[in-house]
């Protein structure tokens, strides 16, 4: 190009390079280098193979047991619990599950590029304490496991809702659920079973027990008995003076009212009375 043509074209504007030719060329160098990246990743992907855990199917699914994967040079090449899977590179491995009260070892598992290796246990027990408040949630509380026999030596620690893989066995089980917790004795974990223990939160609820004459109070005369329904078991009793509220467990009940103050009935009932987890009710009862 001679001199008059050169000078023509950086001139012309049209025939100057644009600033967006510069943002494509940056633009076509990123769109490559991200398809290097998919190609090594599709290609690393296609080097690994999957192993994935199965204990007892849905039963053992989400134990929090993790299972220890042991590759032929001794090293943890990771963990995987039971219902999930891990890539892992082709070769041979080692599986270690530990659970409560030993482990289970599974060698000589076969790991192929592009493919999912299933290693299947079923010769554990599941053990899962559930417990729901009055909203339906679990609150996560204390489980204690222990063992049958006295002095009843702790084997496990957890909590609520967590479920955890045991060697088949018999054990006692503690949940730290108020008011005063809740045991169950001699729970027995066979071999590919699931226990699962369930405990809705009692709550107590209140009945107010109310006596009147001519629509009046009249506590400072009368006693309060709570009875069993349709018993002459006492649960609970108020002497005159004070407010006649109950706190109870949920049940039904019957209620007995001695009138001293001379005037009107002598005693009433009132029967039948049924309180639901944590209800609050009252209940007048005319002594005209």
């Amino acid at each position: 190009m001679n001199r008059a043509r050169k000078s023509a074209l950086y001139k012309d504007p049209h025939l100057r390079s644009s600033p967006f030719q510069g943002e494509g060329k940056r633009l076509i160098r990123l769109c490559v280098v991200a398809a290097l990246f998919a190609a090594v990743s599709i290609a690393h992907a296609a080097q690994t193979g999957n192993l994935k855990l199965d204990v007892m199917g849905d039963d053992g699914a989400g134990a929090k047991n993790p299972a220890h994967v042991i590759a032929a040079n001794g090293k943890e090449a990771g963990q995987v619990t039971a219902g999930a899977s891990i890539a892992l590179a082709p070769g041979e491995y080692k599986i270690v599950l530990p659970i409560v009260g030993g482990q289970i070892v599974k060698d000589g598992v076969q790991i192929e590029a592009g493919r999912t290796h299933t290693v299947m246990i079923a010769n554990v027990a599941v053990l899962q304490v559930s417990v729901k408040d009055k909203t339906g949630n679990d609150p996560g509380f204390g489980v204690t496991v222990t063992t049958t026999d006295s002095p009843h030596t702790k084997v496990a620690s957890f909590i609520s809702g967590d479920k955890y893989l045991f060697a088949p066995s018999q054990v006692d089980v503690h949940v730290d659920a108020p008011p005063q917790g809740y045991d169950w004795h001699a729970v027995p974990l066979a071999p590919g079973h699931r226990a699962l223990l369930t405990l809705d939160e009692v709550l107590k609820a209140e009945l107010l027990v109310q006596p009147v004459m001519s629509k009046i109070s009249i506590d400072n005369a009368t006693r309060v008995v709570i009875l069993r329904a349709g018993t002459q078991t006492k649960v609970a009793e108020i002497g005159p003076g004070s407010e006649h509220r109950f706190k109870l467990d949920p049940g039904d009940y019957d209620v007995y009212v001695e009138n001293r103050s001379g005037k009107g009935k002598s005693y009433a009932t009132a029967a039948g009375i049924h309180l639901e987890s944590g209800a609050k009710v009252a209940r007048t009862v005319p002594l005209d």
